[in-house]
């Protein structure tokens, strides 16, 4: 447990909490029993609920790893008067760096804390620009996709972008929710903290619709890189079905002829005059010469 002291009040954080120090704070906070109870374990849904002395948020918010899975760490918050409660499951760097920072740093700490609504304004803030962080290195990925895409073998490349679009949609699946929660913060913000809550509220509504439209551009990137491939590969598969066909049309005649010549029969013209090979041999390299000048004239070499 972390305990940080603001203007007029108390930022407590636990990560993973445990039984008892949710009991000891639900009792010396008066928090709801509810409240209390989803203390104990992750909600994994976002929502913002308001009770008689607090209010109780959940927000997740998505970790990108090109080498691994992207996954949502939940952040819970019970915001009073005179105290802010966070709760974390897993590790998340950019918020135990925010928390470092008020914990270390008192030009920061005055800054951040000088009230409940202020804090949850810039903790937030920080949260939604760690997440452009995290989409700028997504953009590096694509932006080499799209350097790569003529070059790279088709098999390595789908497996590329199809790693880079499921990291898309996994960022997205964790944050779309966050919009319809973020409004209902506006409405009951305002109704528990004032007007200004509502001023900082709007300002992460605007944070959060900048990732969001950043997200839908990616996944329109990833979507045309993969048609784009899929062009790619439908022009290889023609070109390579097109030198078959032509090897067919070359070697058919060639086969016929042989066949011909080739058959244990009297009377077969050539077979047996002098240098008879050497003619069947000239007649075969004619015929190949004329094809491929017919498919050169047609221009389907």
């Amino acid at each position: 447990m972390t305990a940080i002291h603001g203007k007029n009040f108390v930022w407590i954080h636990f990560v993973r909490p445990t039984a008892d120090e949710v009991l000891a704070i639900a009792k010396n906070y008066d928090l709801h029993p509810l409240v209390a109870e989803e203390l104990t374990r992750p909600t994994f849904r976002p929502k913002v609920e308001q009770y008689d002395s607090h209010l109780y948020l959940v927000l997740h918010f998505p970790t990108y790893d090109a080498k691994d899975s992207n996954h949502g760490v939940e952040i819970d918050f019970i915001i009073g008067k005179n105290f802010f409660i966070t709760t974390q499951y897993t590790d998340m760097p950019a918020f135990e760096d925010f928390l470092r920072a008020c914990e270390t740093d008192k030009r920061k700490a005055k800054q951040y804390m000088g009230g409940t609504g202020e804090l949850l304004y810039h903790l937030l803030s920080h949260l939604f620009a760690n997440a452009l962080r995290e989409l700028e290195i997504m953009d590096t990925h694509i932006a080499a996709m799209k350097s790569i895409i003529f070059k790279m073998p088709s098999r390595k490349f789908v497996e590329d972008i199809s790693l880079l679009r499921r990291e898309v949609l996994d960022f997205r699946r964790t944050i779309q929710p966050q919009q319809s929660v973020l409004e209902s913060l506006e409405e009951e913000g305002k109704m528990f903290f004032g007007k200004e809550m509502r001023l900082y509220v709007t300002r992460i509504i605007g944070e959060y619709l900048r990732v969001w439209h950043i997200l839908e551009n990616h996944k329109e990137t990833i979507e045309a890189l993969q048609e784009t491939n899929e062009s790619l590969i439908s022009l290889r598969t023609a070109e390579i079905t097109k030198n078959l066909t032509i090897m067919a049309f070359v070697t058919f005649p060639l086969t016929l002829l042989a066949s011909l010549f080739g058959m244990n029969a009297k009377s077969v013209p050539i077979v047996g005059s002098p240098h008879d090979f050497w003619i069947i041999i000239g007649i075969m390299s004619v015929g190949v010469a004329g094809m491929f000048a017919y498919f050169h004239h047609k221009k389907w070499l």
